[in-house]
C-alpha cells in the first residue's frame, strides 16, 4: 500500500487530506472523482492509513500496529464496501455493511472509515439508505466515495460531500516511473505514457501487458493502410479484433490516439508530443487527407462506437461501421 508521499501527482489533492489533519477537520464524507486506473483507491486507503496511524501526524508512520494492519488490508475500522452484482450496488448491500454498523463504535482506531469503490454504482435506493448517514454521521464515521462519474449521484449526496478530482500525472513523471519501478525499456515507456494521458494505472497496465503490444501493433496495422483499405480486408481485420471483444475498449483508445497525433500534425506540423513517433510519416500524408472536420467526425463515430458496445449492439457490425466510416474521411478529401 502506497503512502501519500510515493503516490504520484495530485500535489494539491494530497495536501487537501494533509491540511485536514493538521488541522482536525476531517469531513465526513468525501466524493473522489477520477478516471478508472487513475489512483483514487491508492489517495484513499493512504488517508485513512494516515487517519489510523497512531502516531497522528500528516503522514503514516509505517511501523505502528494500525499501518501494519492498513498494509495487510485487515485493519477492524477501514471497511471496503463491497457488491454482488457487476453493475449495481444495491440498497440491501448498503444497509447491511454501512448503514446498520457505522453506529458501532470503532475497535481501536480514532475513526470508522467506509471505502465505496465504484460509487456511481449506486442505485437511487442505495444513495437514499446512506443519506441519512451522511447528513447525521457520528463523530467518528468517515466515508470515502470513490467514482468516475459524480453525476451519477443525487443532488442531496453532492451538497453533503467534500468533493475532490483526481488529476492526470504528467508524461515525463509516468515515463520515469515505468522505467524506475518496473524496468519498462524507454520506448516503450515513452508511449504507455503517452497513450494513458497521465492516467498511472492505466499506464502501468498497458506496459506490463504482453496483450496490450499485440493489440496495438495489430491496430496500427489496420491504421496505417485504413485510407486504401477495401471493405472487404476492413471485415476480415474486424474478425480477428474479435478476439479482444471483452477488452474492445483499449484497441478504441488506440484509434483515438492515432487520430489525435494526425490532429497534433495537421494543426502544428510537429512531432515532439506524437504518441506514435515512429509512424510519423504515416502521420503526415493522412494528415493532409483529412479535414479538421472529418477528424472531429472520426472522434464522435469512435464514441458512439464505444456506446453502441456497451449496449450489446451487434459487435462486427459496430466495428466494421466505425472503420468503414473512418475510412469515407480520407475518400472525401481526396475526390
Amino acid at each position: 500500500m502506497s503512502d501519500l508521499k510515493d503516490i504520484l501527482g495530485n500535489e494539491t489533492l494530497k495536501e487537501h487530506f494533509k491540511t485536514a489533519v493538521r488541522h482536525g477537520k476531517v469531513s465526513h464524507a468525501y466524493i473522489i472523482e477520477g478516471e478508472k486506473g487513475s489512483g483514487k483507491k491508492m489517495l484513499a486507503e493512504a488517508f485513512a492509513k494516515i487517519l489510523q496511524c497512531e502516531h497522528g501526524g500528516e503522514e503514516a508512520c509505517g511501523e505502528c500496529t494500525s499501518c501494519i494492519q492498513m498494509e495487510h488490508r485487515d485493519h477492524p475500522d477501514v471497511i471496503r464496501v463491497i457488491h454482488e452484482k457487476p453493475n449495481v450496488i444495491s440498497v440491501r448491500e448498503m444497509r447491511e455493511q454501512v448503514v446498520n454498523t457505522i453506529d458501532v463504535k470503532p475497535y481501536k482506531g480514532p475513526y470508522k472509515i467506509y471505502i465505496i469503490d465504484e460509487a456511481e454504482k449506486l442505485n437511487n435506493a442505495a444513495q437514499n439508505a446512506i443519506l441519512k448517514t451522511i447528513e447525521e454521521p457520528p463523530s467518528y464515521a468517515v466515508l470515502l466515495l470513490l467514482t468516475t462519474n459524480r453525476g451519477a449521484f443525487l443532488p442531496t449526496i453532492l451538497s453533503r460531500c467534500i468533493l475532490l478530482n483526481v488529476k492526470s500525472v504528467p508524461k515525463q513523471d509516468v515515463k520515469k516511473h515505468l522505467m524506475e519501478s518496473f524496468h519498462v525499456p524507454e520506448e516503450m515507456a515513452e508511449f504507455c505514457a503517452g497513450y494513458s494521458m497521465g492516467n498511472i494505472g492505466k499506464a502501468k497496465d498497458a506496459a506490463l501487458s504482453e496483450e496490450f503490444l499485440e493489440k496495438r501493433d495489430f491496430n496500427i496495422s489496420i491504421l496505417q493502410y485504413i485510407h486504401e483499405a477495401e471493405d472487404f480486408e476492413i471485415i476480415e481485420k474486424v474478425k480477428i479484433l474479435k478476439k479482444w471483444k471483452d477488452s474492445m475498449e483499449e484497441c478504441l483508445d488506440i484509434i483515438v490516439m492515432w487520430f489525435r497525433d494526425i490532429l497534433f500534425m495537421k494543426v502544428l506540423a510537429q512531432n515532439d508530443n506524437l504518441i506514435f513517433k515512429e509512424y510519423s510519416s504515416v502521420l503526415k500524408k493522412q494528415s493532409e487527407m483529412l479535414t479538421l472536420e472529418g477528424i472531429e467526425d472520426i472522434f464522435k463515430y469512435i464514441d458512439q462506437t464505444k456506446i453502441r458496445i456497451k449496449a450489446n449492439v451487434n459487435f462486427d457490425t459496430s466495428l466494421e461501421l466505425l472503420l468503414i466510416e473512418i475510412k469515407s474521411k480520407f475518400i472525401a478529401v481526396q475526390s
